[in-house]
């Protein structure tokens, strides 16, 4: 589901503190520019908050959504590590624009590229150093998230940026469906909805109707492991581009994942079984120290 935006100058009179805006990326009920605010650039997010229509109980929807962004936002402001983004100075603001309700904030403006489309560019395969890089910034990000309370849920490689620097090289983003384990949950009718998810890279656990009870940080363990795969391989673990939703899902629940030093022979075999053992199906048998893997990763 999508929307139109409205135009720049409407924009910009609602939110005079902004200077210019250039469309970064769009999706949902979300669009991102590049604009300056007080003489630096930033990421502004404007999110539309719809009026849904034909359902039980709208309200419930709409409180989802602006939830969820309150949530994304609170917990980017308890983040402190350069592994995740950082927020911008405009905070949290609502505003109306030709009678469309908004809500907008803005994040810092990240100089790169999502692996994504470095994926779909034609790029040669990264090298050994590259892969446990982006492995151990994605381990520090996830410890970061846990010791706050956060699962991130959605790692994968559209939400990692690769920067043109070398002192901050990747950069975990997107926290609009990051599941916090102290604070209440937001899903509305979770009994008669599917997980909030992207399912492409969707940790098998997280089909359980009870994820909740149980759920902690391993999910985003296989997640990350799953974004190093892709990169590193230029193949996903499990899914198949021709896939569709459910097939995606039956591979994720019941299909082995390829083994990365298969498609990665180059590779450290300790490296490869590492992110191996992080793509198990069960949490249980992925590794369970953080620490640890990070000691080792550096």
């Amino acid at each position: 589901m999508s929307f139109t935006p409205p135009a720049n100058e409407l924009i910009l009179q609602a939110f005079p503190q902004i200077q210019n805006l250039t469309p970064l990326d769009q999706g949902g009920f979300k669009v991102v520019y590049r604009t300056t605010i007080g003489g630096k650039e930033e990421a502004f997010k404007l999110i539309q908050i719809p009026t849904p229509t034909g359902i039980p109980d709208a309200d419930a929807f709409k409180h989802e959504l602006i939830g969820r962004v309150r949530r994304e936002v609170g917990a980017l402001a308890r983040c402190v590590g350069p592994e995740i983004v950082k927020l911008g100075s405009l905070p949290l603001t609502p505003a109306t624009i030709a009678g469309a309700d908004y809500i907008a904030y803005s994040e810092e403006f990240l100089d790169g590229t999502d692996l994504w489309k470095l994926l779909n560019s034609g790029m040669a395969k990264p090298p050994e150093p590259e892969l446990k890089l982006l492995f151990l910034t994605l381990l520090k990000a996830i410890q970061e998230l846990w010791g706050k309370g956060y699962i991130h849920r959605d790692i994968k490689p559209l939400n990692v940026m690769k920067l043109k620097t070398e002192t901050r090289q990747f950069v975990l983003l997107d926290l609009g469906i990051a599941y916090s384990v102290q604070e209440t949950a937001l899903t509305a009718f979770p009994g008669y909805r599917d997980p909030v998810a992207t399912f492409r890279y969707l940790a098998p656990e997280l089909m359980n109707p009870n994820f909740r009870e149980t759920i902690d940080y391993r999910s985003d363990l296989y997640t990350a492991a799953m974004t190093v795969f892709e990169y590193g391989a230029q193949q996903h673990p499990l899914a198949e581009d021709r896939d569709d939703r459910m097939k995606t899902i039956s591979r994720a629940l019941r299909q082995p994942p390829k083994q990365f030093a298969t498609l990665r022979p180059d590779l450290c075999p300790d490296f490869c079984q590492t992110i191996d053992q992080m793509l198990k199906k069960k949490p249980a048998l992925r590794p369970a120290n953080l620490s640890s893997l990070i000691s080792r990763m550096e």
